[in-house]
């Protein structure tokens, strides 16, 4: 049988039927890659919405630190208060018990003098006529002392009120502090779960560099870029990176604060 050369027609056809196959995996492969870059792009807006999470969590945390802070501080002042209220009840013992020492200091010396007065001589009288002034001067230092000790006295009533006080100002902190707590507690539970939900509409490997970057920017990970420049530090950009960040393809990272860079 004579073989014959196939027509233009069937060339075509050969051709085409050839063709089809790369044809229909070229444009499944362009579909494919536009679903792909499509993904992404979603991933980078839901990651917006993880970062708006974050953000409130980094917020509530710290209301959580700065009430424990200020309860921590008036607990400091109670205990300063206390401490110093010591040292002024201290100082009013040292005077008392030198008030007391006098006294009986007093009682001896005032024995000694109707001791020598008992003697009925000359020297005895002499001597005790001495140690009267030695009782006047010592009468008058414990008179000295007892206006120290009432004025002493007075600062430790002072210092006793200033610590009650300090004492009703830590109650009221307490209080506050449980409440700001306790309210801070509820939305960081509430806005977890809600970063859980929108953490699932990321893709995975966008979200594991997102975690790693928000370990060391707190609710700062990911930012924009304004014109050649990152939102987050204010770093220069090249603008063959910024034209990539506008194209929202992959992950592009600022060569700076390593943040996650968005158009």
């Amino acid at each position: 049988m004579t073989k014959t050369l196939p027509t233009s027609t069937e060339h075509g056809n050969e051709n085409r039927t050839r063709k089809g196959p790369v044809f229909i995996w070229t444009a499944r492969l362009k579909i494919r890659y536009k679903q792909i870059m499509s993904e992404f792009s979603a991933s980078l807006d839901s990651l917006w919405a993880v970062q708006k999470h974050d953000k409130q969590l980094v917020r509530e945390r710290e209301r959580v630190a700065k009430a424990a802070r200020d309860l921590a501080a008036e607990q400091a002042k109670v205990d300063a208060g206390a401490a110093k209220l010591e040292q002024e009840r201290e100082k009013l013992r040292l005077l008392k018990k030198q008030h007391k020492d006098l006294e009986g200091e007093l009682q001896r010396l005032d024995s000694r003098v109707k001791q020598l007065e008992a003697q009925g001589t000359e020297k005895g009288t002499e001597a005790a006529a001495k140690q009267r002034a030695n009782i006047d001067e010592m009468e008058t230092e414990g008179l000295d002392l007892l206006a120290q000790i009432s004025a002493q006295e007075g600062e430790v009533e002072k210092f006793q009120e200033a610590l009650r006080l300090r004492n009703e100002a830590l109650l009221a902190a307490t209080r506050t502090t449980g409440e700001q707590t306790r309210t801070a507690e509820e939305a960081i539970e509430k806005a977890t779960g809600e970063r859980h939900g929108a953490a699932g509409q990321v893709v995975p490997e966008l979200l594991s560099v997102y975690d790693e970057v928000n370990a060391r920017h707190p609710g700062n990970a990911l930012c924009h870029i304004e014109g050649e420049f990152c939102a987050g530090c204010q770093g220069a950009l090249n603008s063959q990176l910024t034209m990539q960040v506008r194209a929202r393809r992959e992950i592009l990272r600022c060569p700076n604060c390593a943040r996650i860079l968005d158009a």
